[in-house]
């Protein structure tokens, strides 16, 4: 597959992405990755009794990594904060057909959601 040629899901969580944006209120949120290097993830998770309720992402970067954080913030949905191991970058990247040299892309989204994920095991809400 040329590093342009979007598989279907890609494209389409590329052109209608599941969860973009913020959360206002009281959320737990992780980060990760530099603009100046060509990815950033940032993950809000609002939680009731320690499990997501709602997700929503922002992305700076390529197609592959908005559509692997639109999948993650979906996903997300009714699972405990504390337990990131769904989240695994090799499954997913064969879900979205991502291509091998892109791989990081989707380590950053990992990044983020277990930067969140640390955040959760350091608050009071646990």
């Amino acid at each position: 597959m040329d590093s342009l040629d979007y598989s279907q899901q890609v494209r389409d969580r590329f052109e209608r992405p599941a969860n973009a944006g913020r959360l206002l209120g009281p959320v737990i949120s992780g980060a990760a990755g530099e603009e100046g290097l060509g990815t950033r993830v940032e993950f809000d998770f609002r939680l009731r009794s320690g499990t997501v309720e709602e997700s929503a992402f922002r992305v700076y970067g390529c197609p592959h990594a908005i559509a692997a954080a639109s999948w993650v913030a979906e996903n997300a949905r009714d699972r405990r904060l504390d337990d990131t191991s769904w989240m695994d970058p090799l499954r997913l990247a064969a879900l979205l057909e991502v291509p091998e040299h892109k791989l990081g892309v989707l380590l950053v989204v990992q990044d983020a959601l277990e930067a969140a994920a640390a955040k959760f095991d350091q608050s009071e809400d646990r």
